[in-house]
């Protein structure tokens, strides 16, 4: 049996898209991967995977050198 997908993304990652997506929208600023670990109730490096996996399916853009470096592509809507 295949794991549902949502436009994509898995369901974590659906779930951590829309966590960045409401801090974003309530704060003006992006996360920080400790900020949207805590928010999702996750470890730092599931959250810094997270990311990596929305960066890489083109959610997600990551600015360098920058601690508020997430950047979002496109929303989950």
């Amino acid at each position: 049996m295949s794991k549902k997908r949502t436009e994509g993304i898995t369901e974590p990652q659906a779930r951590t898209l829309n966590v960045i997506c409401q801090l974003l929208d309530s704060t003006g600023l992006p996360p920080t991967v400790k900020e949207l670990a805590e928010a999702l109730g996750i470890s730092h490096a599931s959250a810094h995977e997270q990311i990596t996996q929305l960066v890489r399916k083109g959610y997600l853009r990551k600015e360098v050198k920058k601690a508020r470096s997430i950047v979002v592509v496109k929303r989950n809507e």
